[in-house]
This record gives C-alpha cells, structure tokens and sequence, in this order.
C-alpha cells in the first residue's frame, strides 16, 4: 500500500514536471533533451527523498523491535514461547517498514532473530537450572523458620537432590564420567516434560508470568511475615501465662509457710 502510494506520487510529479517543460519550452528543438533532463533530476530528487523518508521510518521501527529483544535478556522467568512471540511482533512492526530501506532492516531482523535464539537456547537450561535452585533453597528456608512444615522442607531437600543428583547417577551408571559431567535434568523425558508445562504456565494468551512475579513474590512474603508474627506473638502470649503462673504458684506457696507458722505460735 505504501510503496503503491509513494510510486504513484513519483509518477504524478514526473508527470506534471513534463507538463511544466513542454509549456515553457513549445516549438523549441531542444525540448525534448530538456525534457529528458529535467524528467531525470526529478527521478533523482524523488528517489533521494524517498530513501530517505524509508530510512528514517525503518528505522524508527527498527528501535523499538530491538528495545523489545533487547528487554528479554532481562527477564526473570526465561521462555521460548515469550521469544518467539516477540520476533513475531517484530515482523508485525516492521510491515510498515517499505522502501528502498525494507530489505535491509528485515534482514537484520532475520539475523538478529538467528542470533538471539542460539544465544537464549545457550542460557535456557542454565536458568532453569538456577531459578529452580533458588526456588528449592527459598522452600527449605521458608517451611523451616516461617511456616514450619517438616513435609514440605523434606519435599524441597528431594527435588534439590532430584534435579541436581540424579542424572549426574545415571551418566555414572553407564560408565561415563564426561556424561556426568555435563548430565542435565531437562534433557531427560522428565525433565522435557516438566519444560514444556513450565512454558504453558510462564507464557500463555492469557497472562505473562515475569509481569506479575514480583507482586506475586511480594504478596507471598507479606503472608509469610504475617503468619510468623501471629505465631511470635503466640509464643510470647504464652511464655508470658507460663511466667505469671510460676510467679503465683510461688508466691502461693510462701503465704502457705507463714500460715503454719503462724499457727505453731
């Protein structure tokens, strides 16, 4: 439709240009070269502006797809799906990237595209690998100091021991010490499937998971700091009772002994 519309636009100022010099130079015998020339100088000028009218406006487009690549190396929760999609956002927002400058941005879309997902399959794994742990040691530490739950922080300690463990055991069980060097939970069936529910619940149509991360973080730590409050507060309430119940007990049995006393005088 642009490019349509700006060749259309060519044509009609070399068009009126021919008009302009047939007027001014009729019956002359050096019209046409000065036709020719003059048609010439407008294409020049007409494909100069239109370069640079292309230029720019790819470029404008081509700053925010790269701002929008460039944001997922930020990203808490990593996802093939969220990459994916965002190149696919990118080919939308370049569409209106037209021109003598198009082939060279969407090019280097495709490049960048390319390179990007080498680099963020490369650092896939790994950042499972570390969110999970972090995930396992926040568990241990939260069932066992906020809200204590001997079954949950032996659930934890497991899936630590399953993920970081296991198919390092299995490599060493077929007598391959490289394998299980390199041995990686994800690459088991597993391990792929466990991937594969971890995308449909980080990105979906619904809902991106690294938007509401950290008010979901903040919203479980305020919960957990309430509960260990109450509980504090529990514990002192009846260290208190205790104390005040020794405290009587004590100063019963004193009144006690100065009764007898009393009596044997």
């Amino acid at each position: 439709m642009v490019e349509a519309r700006l060749a259309s636009s060519l044509a009609a100022s070399v068009a009126a240009a021919e008009r302009a010099l047939r007027r001014r130079v009729f019956g002359g015998g050096a019209g046409g070269r000065l036709a020719a020339a003059d048609v010439a100088a407008v294409r020049k000028a007409a494909g100069d502006a239109n370069f640079r009218a292309s230029h720019a406006q790819c470029r404008l487009l081509w700053s925010r797809c790269a701002a929008s690549l460039a944001a997922l190396r930020a990203v808490l929760l990593p996802s093939r799906r969220r990459f994916h999609a965002r190149v696919e956002r990118c080919n939308d927002t370049l569409s209106g990237c037209v021109g003598p400058a198009a082939a060279e941005y969407h090019e280097r879309l495709a490049l960048e595209a390319g390179k990007g997902e080498e680099e963020f399959n490369a650092r896939f794994h790994g950042q499972l690998s570390h969110a999970l742990f972090l995930l396992c040691v926040g568990g241990i530490l939260t069932f066992r100091y906020v809200a204590v739950s001997a079954l949950a922080e032996v659930g934890c300690w497991l899936l630590l021991a399953s993920v970081e463990l296991l198919p390092r055991l299995a490599a060493l069980a077929q007598f391959s010490p490289v394998a299980a060097a390199t041995a990686s939970v994800w690459e088991t069936a597993a391990g792929k499937a466990a991937v594969e529910w971890y995308e449909a619940v980080v990105f979906n149509p619904v809902a991106d998971m690294d938007n509401l991360l950290l008010p979901l973080a903040a919203g479980l730590l305020a919960v957990c700091t309430a509960r260990y409050c109450r509980r504090c507060a529990r514990a002192t309430r009846r260290w208190r009772g205790r104390s005040a119940g020794s405290y009587r007990h004590v100063g019963g049995g004193d009144d006690e002994e100065e009764e007898e006393e009393d009596d044997l005088s």
